[in-house]
């Protein structure tokens, strides 16, 4: 009995980093708050491999993010681009939904109070489902990680 609690100790753990996703992160090699969401991402269970280049902004062109929904960072995961500081709640929605028309989830700018830019204040914001043709919808608004109102 002990043999087979002590192996299924072992081997749970295993299990759950193979389930693990894997997300990537292009950022400047100068970005604090981009750490401090990969931070946040890795403590919601992820797997985050980082990218620190001067040249993030290719990552950006190559997934046709729009620059009025760019951020400091951008991730990857599963063919979605995942812009800014974007609650992990919204993107287990995309991952587990995979809207054909969508190229990814982005929180736009660097909004106060968003995952990995806490400092004191947060202010609501959209985070959006960038479109394929360029165009986007709101997700929902969000106050720090938690969703304020649900818009789609």
């Amino acid at each position: 009995m002990k043999k087979a609690i002590l192996k299924l100790c072992l081997i749970a753990p295993l299990s759950l980093l193979a389930n693990a996703k894997t997300i990537e992160v292009y950022e400047s090699p100068t970005c604090g708050c981009c750490d401090l969401w990969v931070f946040y991402m890795q403590k919601k269970g992820y797997k985050v491999n980082i990218h620190k280049t001067n040249d993030f902004l290719n990552i950006k062109e190559k997934y046709k993010i729009n620059p009025y929904y760019q951020s400091c960072h951008t991730g990857i995961i599963d063919g979605y681009a995942i812009e800014g500081h974007v609650p992990e709640d919204a993107i287990s929605w995309l991952l587990s939904h995979k809207p054909k028309d969508v190229i990814g989830i982005s929180a736009p700018g660097m909004p106060q109070g968003s995952p990995g830019m806490e400092q004191g204040y947060e202010e609501e914001y959209p985070v959006i489902l960038m479109l394929k043709d360029g165009s986007y919808k709101i997700y929902a608004y969000y106050k720090g990680d938690k969703i304020v109102r649900k818009v789609k």
